[in-house]
């Protein structure tokens, strides 16, 4: 193996250029992996509510299933995010210093440091975000709506099918659980359930702080009337 001095200025480069493709490589099978999952709660989520509403005598408990399961979901997806974070990460650095630069020498990098900022994650790799925050990401990207049509669905399971309920004392029946659970239970459950994934997606809604800058592409400029 040679001495890292003897290399030259374009083995330098070409290693960069690997090394680049190695990470682009890694960004795109966790954002695939981040799709396998999402899709994974869709699908649940359809079928649990299309067996639901399919036949009256099928309880509103695969209503409260198929949220667990989403939910168990959620998790695995916030835990595949922190990884496709960390890549992205590395990818967004090396565009915005390396890359930026050579398409346009006038260009300066972003970055000042940003040799010695990768070198340093690529010694001691760190996650860039928590699971904290990263639950709070995909919670309000996607999650969130799932679990909002799941919970009007079930409201509109124990109040109007198969018929509507003609009191507030037939609701608190329909929402109980094979007279093993009382409907106040279930009911107090959910509104807690969901009022903590409300105040979690609040909090986790701040602006990040981190070195590499990604730009919302909602705000581009760019043109191609000249081209």
């Amino acid at each position: 193996m040679p001495d890292l001095n003897e290399l030259s200025s374009s083995d330098k480069h070409s290693a960069t250029i690997h090394f680049f493709r190695g990470e682009m490589n890694r960004m795109n099978t966790w954002r695939r992996r981040l799709d396998v999952t999402t899709n994974w709660a869709i699908i649940t989520t359809a079928a649990f509510l299309s067996f639901g509403f399919g036949n009256e005598e099928v309880s509103h408990l695969v209503i409260i299933l198929a949220t667990i399961f989403v939910f168990f979901f959620l998790i695995i997806e916030s835990r595949r995010y922190k990884y496709y974070d960390l890549w992205r990460w590395r990818v967004a650095l090396l565009v915005e210093n390396f890359y930026a630069p050579i398409i346009c020498p006038d260009r300066k990098p972003m970055q000042k440091r940003w040799r010695e900022l990768l070198s340093r994650e690529m010694q001691h790799t760190q996650f860039k975000i928590s699971f904290f925050e990263a639950f709070g990401r995909r919670l309000r990207r996607n999650y969130g709506w799932i679990f909002f049509v799941l919970a009007g669905c079930w409201i509109t399971k124990v109040m109007i099918h198969p018929v509507p309920a003609e009191s507030i004392h037939e609701i608190w029946e329909r929402a109980g659980i094979f007279h093993l659970v009382p409907g106040w239970v279930v009911i107090l459950t959910g509104v807690l359930f969901n009022g903590t994934l409300l105040v979690w997606a609040i909090v986790t809604l701040k602006k990040r702080k981190e070195e590499v800058i990604i730009y919302p592409a909602s705000k581009s400029k760019f043109k191609l009337t000249n081209l």
